[in-house]
């Protein structure tokens, strides 16, 4: 069975629109103490801003990497995966700049925080 958004009762016109443009401040908090945040990138569209943000990102001593591993109803979209090389939290810093560049891009985005003692 191929799942996709549409699947899940989004109209190709809600698709297209995605789940809203900005910056993301309203949330950014809820992704600070992530230790892998993903940035999902809509198929068959120009990325722009990725040289510059994947500078900063290696600045600051995160890896990016480029899988295929992306849940079922994203078949098709790139996923990109960033960590700190260490398997620390990711610097608040850098999970504000990538948020804030996925949510310009209107990329959907999820990340994980680990259950601390």
């Amino acid at each position: 069975m191929n799942m996709n958004l549409s699947g899940h009762g989004f109209t190709r016109q809600q698709l297209r629109q995605g789940g809203g443009r900005g910056t993301g401040n309203d949330h950014v908090e809820d992704l600070y103490g992530c230790t892998e945040l993903y940035v999902y990138q809509t198929p068959n569209r120009k990325v722009t801003g990725f040289e510059s943000l994947k500078m900063f990102l290696e600045s600051e001593g995160c890896e990016i990497i480029f899988t295929a591993d992306t849940p079922p109803e994203l078949n098709g979209y790139e996923t990109m995966r960033i960590t700190q090389r260490q398997g620390e939290a990711i610097p608040p810093a850098v999970v504000k700049r990538t948020h804030s560049w996925a949510h310009q891009r209107n990329f959907l985005h999820s990340f994980f925080k680990p259950m601390y003692r």
